[in-house]
């Protein structure tokens, strides 16, 4: 699978805002998009490091499950990130 070998990482202009227990993310300051804290550790992972399976491994350890079970979820999650443009890949 070839996402899986791929390096995302935040984009620099992306500004993630805590606001009144909420998250908010966006890259102009014009479009504002709700995110959830699932998103965010997803997010914080995507450094231009680590590749998406290393990342799936990473958050399967500290969720205490299979790293099959997850990498559908985050390879999903990773694509609507790439949409959204709040990451890229290096």
């Amino acid at each position: 699978n070839k996402m899986l070998d791929k390096k995302p990482k935040m984009v620099k202009n992306l500004k993630i805002i805590e606001y009144i227990g909420s998250l908010y993310a966006t890259t102009d300051g014009e479009k504002i998009w709700e995110i959830d804290r699932v998103v965010y550790e997803v997010l914080k992972l995507c450094d231009g490091k680590r590749t998406v399976e290393e990342i799936a491994e990473e958050l399967a350890r500290e969720a205490e499950v299979k790293k099959e079970d997850i990498i559908p979820l985050i390879t999903d999650m990773i694509k609507e990130l790439e949409k959204r443009n709040f990451i890229e890949y290096v």
